[in-house]
């Protein structure tokens, strides 16, 4: 599965990217938000971790983007972020994310989230 992660805390890329290479995924990295909407309609990961708040933009209009169009319709997103008000995880749902997790996560957490949604499939 070709995984992007999307977040300017390289810390988040470092503590999830080796779990997520040994299971056999390919994974990319994004560090703003004109990067992580470039990589999604170029490359079409199957999967997007996506922040919420980041440099050039903000992780739910890039949800809202990717999942309106219909070529992109399709990417499984999970938010990640440190935005836990039930305001915050309502709002990133119903502009289309598959999953909105807060952080901290545990790798574990999200390895059972991200296998939740390929059941869905």
């Amino acid at each position: 599965m070709k995984i992007l992660i999307a977040d300017d805390d390289r810390t988040i890329h470092a503590s999830f990217t080796k779990f997520l290479s040994e299971q056999g995924n390919e994974v990319h990295h994004a560090y703003d938000a004109a990067e992580t909407l470039r990589f999604a309609l170029e490359e079409r990961p199957d999967l997007i971790i996506l922040d919420i708040t980041m440099p050039s933009g903000d992780g739910r209009n890039i949800c809202q983007n990717l999942k309106s169009s219909p070529e992109t319709a399709g990417i499984k997103i999970i938010m990640l972020t440190a935005r836990e008000s039930q305001h915050d995880r309502t709002l990133g749902l119903e502009l289309g994310a598959d999953d909105y997790i807060s952080k901290p996560c545990s790798i574990l957490y999200l390895d059972r989230a991200i296998t939740k949604l390929l059941r869905k499939q």
